[in-house]
């Protein structure tokens, strides 16, 4: 009898795994992503994959949280102190998605400030810029909406003057007011709204907009900061493979991280103050830390300019691809744009300092 010489699927090292790869073409996906090239040049300080990861951390700690957490004003509370003094490692589980919450903002700007520095906006980016602009405001919206959930005194009075800035927006400020209260003040209703929002409607959103950002930056590649990419033909220049030369130097960059969240998790960890009590101003009360730079612009010019400046900056901001037609990606060969951006940036710090100062 003639021996079979029918080629054996190398996919098939044992039946299941066989079985799965038949049905789901797993491993074509997995080189699909894996396997491609980038632009030896490429920059990216990790900023982007960072923030990624900061999410993942927030989803995963949020979830554990909101095992414990009840979302009413007698309630908000206690579930807070219960969860941070009887629940095993409660405290250091709340203590990383703060920080991790707070980390994620800041690496989405500074990932925001490296594709601007480097012009990666450009063509034939421009909508993932775009998309970006829109992470970054969803990620802000995040940290502001979960700030009021512990429902203590800072939380409470934060929340009071953020949705006092939201409600200075020319034309529908009342409206916008309402819509974030749900009343004309600060109340269960609130809370509700902002519990609802942090843990069902952002997330859903923001992993959308996330899911259609990383499938653009897979199929349009890394920018080369040295070079713009030419229309018409395959960028130029020396390439590196993504897998596993960029992949693992981020998941060092991963490790890193989840190292320094646990130190700040573990040195200052999540406070809580007493119980909200909306009868009782408490002195000196302000807005988080992203919010600062325009709590103060807001005491320098009047009301309407402190409100029009930040959205007319945003809006300039998210337009700024179709704006910006100087083909160089240089620094050096961009002296409006990056002295103009230096200096908003500039402006930006010195008025958060100066709010943290105040």
């Amino acid at each position: 009898m003639a021996a079979n010489t029918e080629p054996v699927a190398a996919d098939a090292a044992t039946p299941a795994s066989g079985w799965i790869e038949e049905r789901t073409q797993g491993r074509a996906l997995a080189a699909a992503l894996l396997h491609v090239r980038i632009p030896a040049e490429a920059r990216t300080l990790y900023f982007g994959g960072i923030a990624l990861f900061l999410f993942g951390i927030q989803v995963a700690t949020g979830t554990l949280l909101a095992l414990y957490y009840k979302p009413t004003p007698d309630a908000a509370y206690d579930s807070v102190l219960f969860m941070m003094s009887d629940v095993s490692f409660g405290w250091l589980i709340r203590s990383v998605h703060h920080w991790a919450a707070n980390l994620m903002i800041l690496f989405v700007v500074l990932h925001l400030l490296r594709v601007f520095f480097q012009a990666a906006y450009k063509y034939p980016r421009e909508l993932t810029w775009v998309i970006g602009i829109g992470l970054l405001g969803i990620t802000m919206v995040f940290g502001f909406t979960g700030y009021l959930l512990p429902w203590d005194q800072r939380a409470y009075w934060a929340t009071v003057v953020g949705t006092e800035i939201a409600g200075s927006v020319p034309l529908i400020g009342d409206q916008l007011l309402l819509l974030l209260r749900g009343g004309v003040d600060v109340t269960e209703a609130t809370l509700s709204r902002f519990f609802g929002l942090h843990v069902l409607v952002l997330p859903l959103v923001l992993g959308g907009l996330l899911a259609v950002h990383l499938t653009l930056v897979h199929q349009l590649g890394l920018a080369n900061p040295k070079r713009p990419d030419p229309r018409g033909r395959p960028p130029e220049g020396k390439t590196v493979p993504f897998f596993p030369n960029y992949v693992l130097d981020e998941l060092i960059a991963w490790y890193i991280l989840l190292a320094l969240l646990v130190v700040l998790a573990s040195l200052f960890p999540a406070g809580l103050e007493a119980q909200a009590n909306p009868l009782e101003t408490p002195p000196h009360t302000k807005p988080e830390w992203y919010f600062l730079g325009v709590y103060e612009l807001l005491k320098l010019v009047p009301r309407i300019v402190g409100i029009l400046a930040p959205i007319g900056g945003l809006f300039l901001l998210t337009v700024l691809p179709f704006l910006d037609r100087n083909p160089e990606v240089l620094a050096r060969r961009r002296k409006l744009a990056v002295g103009t951006a230096t200096v908003v940036l500039v402006a930006g710090i010195a008025l958060t300092v100066r709010g943290f100062s105040s």
